[in-house]
């Protein structure tokens, strides 16, 4: 693993994560993190794009709109920081960041067997 993969493996996690989320989060949230830890290609790069990108991909379709109203001035930012916060602690959003870690470490692995080969 490079800094340039691992770098690379991160925002197309992003990109590909983020429009899927839209229509079913978790399909979303997963293919993020399967295609950026392939990208990335080590265990240690995989498990990190898998916490560091499933919760923010996972929520985009709830954060996004939020944030677009307090843009737009109808939201003070102590209702978005509020609200943003209690998604975060939901027990369900923690699961899938541990499942989400696996995942990582799992497809990082493949996808180190598969250059190397």
């Amino acid at each position: 693993m490079t800094k340039k993969s691992f770098v690379a493996g991160f925002f197309i996690s992003f990109i590909v994560g983020i429009p899927i989320a839209f229509i079913y989060d978790l399909i979303g949230t997963f293919v993020g993190v399967i295609i950026g830890s392939f990208v990335a290609a080590s265990k240690k790069g995989g498990g990190a794009i898998g916490i560091l990108t499933s919760c923010p991909i996972y929520l985009s379709p709830y954060t996004i709109p939020l944030l677009l109203n307090y843009f737009h001035g109808s939201m003070d930012l102590l209702y978005l920081a509020i609200l943003v916060g209690y998604m975060l602690i939901n027990i369900f959003v923690i699961v899938i960041a541990i499942v989400s870690l696996l995942v990582g470490i799992l497809f990082g692995w493949l996808g180190s067997k598969l250059r190397d080969e």
